[in-house]
């Protein structure tokens, strides 16, 4: 993937004008069917619609906001190439693509979550990196799987394992994690249907946070000059 950040709307072009530039590459007929994964290739990136190429140089579409990251941004570029799913097909727009998870996430996308009422609009969405809230829901030997705030079901309950919880190993997690606790933790890892969460990635962050916190105060007393006491700013002032 393109390292470079490209603004959500580039181009100023909407999404009506995009699709009058490209209609006459779109097939009224297309080749695939839903479902289907593909390879594609980006082609042009506009404000409502990412353009890309399909084998046998047809052309498809995906929503903007299925590439967005969380501060809006969109960081794929023309000519990458990303790992999609055939959603829809029609007559007037054409093949209308989604990236799959892993794509999603290797271009820094936040990816959707059901909120469990199966409407567009109760959709929750979670980016890598993300510090979330939950609540633990079930205890295995192997780790803790937590709930994150609204949601619910499968889709929005990740795993925090063992080896991320940062405590003693042996620890009895029942005791620890009763059902019901409420945490934060950091998500270290999204794929198909699967959520990676982790403690102890939180806790370095803020032990980071506050290290360097505390090395910029230094700085700054280091860097700002000396007052001096009452008694030396007299001495300056008296009259030799």
């Amino acid at each position: 993937m393109s390292s470079d950040r490209v603004p959500a709307d580039p181009s100023g072009d909407s999404f009506a004008a995009l699709f009058e530039q490209t209609s006459g590459a779109m097939p009224r007929r297309a080749r695939v069917r839903v479902g289907d994964m593909l390879t594609v290739v980006i082609v042009q990136v506009g404000k409502d619609v990412v353009f890309v190429e399909l084998e046998g140089h047809q052309q498809g579409f995906i929503e903007a906001t299925d590439l967005q990251a969380a501060d809006g941004t969109i960081n794929v570029a023309v000519g990458d190439a990303l790992r999609v799913r055939v959603v829809q097909l029609d007559a007037e727009q054409g093949i209308r693509l989604a990236p799959t998870v892993e794509a999603a996430v290797a271009a820094g996308a936040s990816v959707s979550v059901s909120g469990g009422h199966g409407d567009e609009a109760d959709l929750v969405k979670i980016a890598l990196g993300q510090v979330i809230s939950g609540t633990v829901e079930r205890v295995e030997s192997y780790g803790l799987f937590v709930q994150i705030d609204g949601t619910k079901g499968r889709s929005g309950r990740g795993l925090l394992p063992t080896v991320e919880l940062g405590v003693a190993r042996g620890a009895d997690l029942r005791k620890a994690f009763p059902l019901g606790t409420k945490l934060s933790a950091k998500v270290i890892e999204i794929g198909e249907g699967k959520l990676r969460l982790s403690l102890r990635a939180l806790k370095d962050d803020e032990e980071r946070a506050q290290f360097e916190g505390f090395r910029d105060q230094e700085k700054k007393a280091i860097a700002q000059p000396s007052l001096g006491t009452f008694g030396d700013l007299l001495k300056k002032r008296a009259p030799k």
